[in-house]
């Protein structure tokens, strides 16, 4: 459990009830919205990300408060925010003074705290062996999903200037730098990282796919079974933000699409993920089909790569 013991913020033991922050696009975070929702538990007020009044720091009963950690203003590169997650990534949630961070781990915490349907299936030891090493890889797969989106999706957009990327480098020298960024967004931001970089994590992207259209062959309607799992979470969100890509589902894996698609209908989905994201899912995925049909993007990558 990704319990921190000791805080730098001084924002995080004023909270009561349960703050999340995080961004409506970050697939972490969407995981984390997801459960919430699964559990029970509605996006409440908006407050600004650092803001430290009283009653910025209240949640309403039953509600979780939203505090939006801006990744396009560049929120998460802050000292404030560096405070509260030394990786400057989302999300961080804090509930009643206790912060938590990692969003698996924030998701087996709600599972403990809230009860209800478990996403951690700990009274299947079978199940939950399955559950955990299906999450384990989709952990492993998360850098392949940031080159791949980054390269064939946000573009220009996801790129710093010089001068954000000295604040970045600053900032994660002050933290442990677990996710790499300073290396990542150095290589993407300067395009010195080759294109054969781009194609190999889209390459064990398009194997672990691959392997989980294996899964379905027997009807199953979740990845490990007949209920909802940590798995389902994880790897859903994989598929958000690849289909914002326009990565080709129904083209190379059309039982994952299938099951996906089970998965937006969830009431939980609809709320906890997409919410307030609609309109930049619906912009991305207008942006991939018009270079789909100019023979570029992502589709095209995984005509003339992927499979070769």
């Amino acid at each position: 459990m990704a319990l921190v013991e000791n805080p730098q913020s001084p924002l995080v033991p004023k909270i009561e009830g349960i703050h999340l922050f995080h961004f409506d696009g970050a697939p972490c975070a969407q995981r984390v919205r997801f459960a919430l929702a699964e559990k029970g538990l509605e996006r409440g007020r908006e407050v600004k990300f650092d803001a430290d009044d009283a009653n910025a720091c209240r949640a309403d009963e039953g509600r979780w408060t939203s505090r939006v950690v801006s990744l396009i203003k560049k929120d998460h590169m802050s000292p404030t925010y560096a405070q509260i997650h030394p990786n400057l990534v989302v999300p961080a949630l804090v509930h009643d003074g206790r912060l938590y961070l990692e969003s698996m781990d924030i998701i087996e915490y709600l599972d403990d705290a809230f009860g209800g349907d478990p996403l951690v299936p700990k009274h299947n030891p079978e199940q939950l062996a399955d559950a955990e090493a299906m999450t384990t890889l989709g952990k492993e797969l998360h850098r392949s999903i940031r080159f791949v989106t980054f390269y064939w999706g946000l573009g220009r957009l996801a790129k710093l200037s010089s001068k954000e990327n000295e604040q970045l480098k600053a900032l994660a020298a002050q933290g442990t730098d677990g996710e790499n960024l300073v290396s990542f967004y150095d290589g993407y931001s300067n395009d010195t990282i080759d294109e054969s970089v781009y194609v190999g994590h889209l390459r064990k992207l398009n194997d672990a796919f691959t392997m989980l259209e294996q899964r379905f062959d027997d009807g199953r309607p979740f990845i490990t079974g007949q209920s909802l799992t940590m798995a389902d979470v994880i790897w859903a969100m994989k598929c958000l933000r690849l289909e914002e890509c326009g990565y080709p589902f129904e083209t190379y894996y059309p039982a994952v699409l299938a099951w996906y698609q089970r998965m937006r209908s969830r009431p939980a989905f609809q709320s906890g993920v997409m919410g307030k994201h609609k309109f930049f899912n619906t912009a991305f995925r207008f942006k991939a089909r018009v270079e789909t049909l100019f023979g570029i993007g992502l589709v095209e990558a995984m005509n003339r790569h992927a499979h070769a």
